[in-house]
């Protein structure tokens, strides 16, 4: 099935060599995939365009699995990048003295760039982008079953967020899309045992350096020597860039990126297109070495939703089920899953030496803002005998190669399920 999750992006930059670099400015198609921090816009279809309908099947239900909107940093992450700030100057400086490669608008951008102290003083707080995403992927589903998802009765649909301020508001943007009046989010904590929408996948008593031993690994490889190279050389300044410089510049370039207006960051400047890609693979060995197949027994962590889906829709096919049930959670959960399914695996392990391009594990493509996983389970009548098919849809485009055409039957639905429909989850390796 890998063949499914390869990742295409449609989209180069050219670089065009003048001095001794490119102009960010006007690139015709600026990088814009920074792991989890990647806009939603960057990487969604449209539910409207892409919905498989079939003759004479209608849908019974919805489950789906919804990353919140995008959101500011949290706390830590924000007070670096604030102090980073000061480094512009020192860019501004280079330029003036010819010291620094960047174009000259590129500067003027820099300069500029106002700061937006909502980004370093509302940490994790949702911005009006994420809120727009999360409105808009409950309005398009309407849009698409009008009358199914029309007049939701209080027993017919769950719509339950984690228990942080920033997937409860990424659930109210959804309802509102939905256009419905008067629904209700279970915003309830289930206190009495595991529930994964409460642990977001991942066991919290997991240290942190478990997870970023292999990334801190590749920060001495050759690859990424050569990028921080480049990148001192670009900007020409006297200071020497760390490691947690780098990180900050980095982070004020995916953070301040308007998915919502399409409007690249000033601060991205400060990269070539090859070192947002580095920049991007120590995400992506951080996720993969935490949530994915890089840390033993990760995929018992995803084992638990899917029990549910399986679940919710086996009584949907006798009647009791809800309409629709959406889960608001973090990224933990969503990568937690795709790893228990077995996606997005490649055939040898992500490792500080072994990057490759054509890799499956890119969180830039199925763990960026708002990213989600939905099934529609559709009940067909055709001469008296009814059958029940469903539909996989990832950040709104179908799954086409989990089944035929990307309409599973029931019992290829079953077999891809039934693994975890008695499993036990357990909260430690």
């Amino acid at each position: 099935m890998k063949y499914l999750l390869s990742i295409t992006f449609i989209c180069f930059s050219y670089i065009r060599f003048a001095t001794s670099s490119f102009c960010y400015w006007n690139t015709a198609c600026s990088y814009r995939y920074f792991s989890s921090v990647t806009p939603y816009s960057a990487v969604r279809g449209d539910i409207r365009d892409s919905v498989i309908n079939i003759k004479e099947c209608e849908p019974v239900s919805i489950w789906g699995l919804f990353r919140h909107g995008r959101t500011h940093p949290a706390a830590k992450r924000a007070g670096k990048m604030k102090e980073a700030i000061s480094i512009r100057d020192l860019v501004v400086s280079s330029y003036e003295k010819g010291r620094c490669s960047l174009c000259a608008q590129d500067i003027d951008n820099l300069r500029d760039w106002p700061v937006n102290y909502d980004l370093f003083e509302k940490t994790n707080a949702l911005q009006d982008e994420g809120y727009q995403d999360m409105f808009g992927i409950g309005y398009r589903l309407k849009t698409v079953f009008p009358q199914f998802l029309d007049k939701l009765e209080h027993e017919s649909y769950l719509f339950k967020p984690s228990d942080h301020h920033w997937s409860k508001e990424s659930a109210e943007a959804f309802v509102k899309g939905l256009g419905s009046q008067n629904l209700v989010i279970d915003n309830q904590k289930i206190l009495n045992g595991p529930d994964f929408i409460f642990n977001d996948g991942i066991d919290s008593s997991q240290k942190e350096d478990e997870s970023i031993d292999e990334a801190n690994e590749y920060t001495i490889s050759s690859e990424f020597l050569a990028a921080n190279d480049r990148i001192q050389r670009r900007l020409g300044i006297d200071y020497s860039l760390t490691d947690d410089n780098i990180t900050a510049l980095y982070d004020l370039c995916r953070y301040s990126w308007s998915g919502l207006h399409n409007k690249a960051s000033p601060w991205c400047a400060l990269f070539t297109t090859e070192d947002l890609k580095v920049l991007e693979y120590i995400e992506d060995l951080v996720h993969y070495y935490k949530n994915g197949y890089g840390r033993k027994n990760a995929s018992q962590f995803g084992h638990k939703p899917l029990q549910d889906l399986l679940q919710k829709f086996q009584r949907a096919k006798e009647g009791k089920g809800n309409i629709i049930t959406a889960y608001f959670i973090l990224a933990e959960t969503l990568e937690a899953t795709f790893t228990a399914l077995g996606w997005f695996k490649d055939s040898q392990p992500l490792t500080a030496v072994q990057k490759g391009r054509d890799r499956f594990w890119r969180t830039s493509k199925f763990s960026a803002f708002s990213s989600n996983l939905f099934m529609v389970l559709n009940r067909c009548t055709n001469k008296d005998v009814t059958d029940y098919h469903v539909m996989f849809y990832m950040n709104e485009e179908p799954l086409r190669s989990v089944c035929e055409g990307g309409i599973c039957s029931w019992g290829e639905f079953e077999r891809i399920l039934s693994p975890f429909l008695n499993s036990t989850q357990r909260y430690s390796d």
